[in-house]
């Protein structure tokens, strides 16, 4: 019991620094002389680590008996929210191109 309690509390003060640290570089894009593109990429990157440590330290995903199962879960899970994510971006981009102009 301790040791995992250890564990979640490490989880958690990563949790805190990883949040904190795209936190700070929302509110501060110049302190680290980031263009948008970098910053938003550095974000990403802490958005991933993010969900690891959730993953690892929280979730359990790792601990339990049917580990096949979980890993098929969590790989439709990743996919849908890329899918997701990915044609989401398609359709805003596109979406200036295939607008109706203004009927003058």
């Amino acid at each position: 019991m301790p040791q995992e309690l250890t564990l979640r509390f490490a989880g958690f003060i990563s949790s805190l620094v990883l949040t904190f640290a795209a936190y700070f570089i929302i509110l501060n894009p110049n302190y680290f002389n980031f263009d948008v593109n970098t910053a938003i990429a550095v974000i990403f990157s802490l958005a991933i680590i993010q969900s690891l440590v959730q993953l690892i330290f929280f979730i359990d995903v790792w601990h339990e008996k049917g580990i096949r199962w979980n890993l098929i879960v969590f790989a439709s899970t990743v996919s849908i929210i890329f899918i997701v994510i990915f044609f989401s971006i398609w359709i805003m981009n596109h979406l200036n191109y295939h607008m109706m102009l203004s009927m003058e």
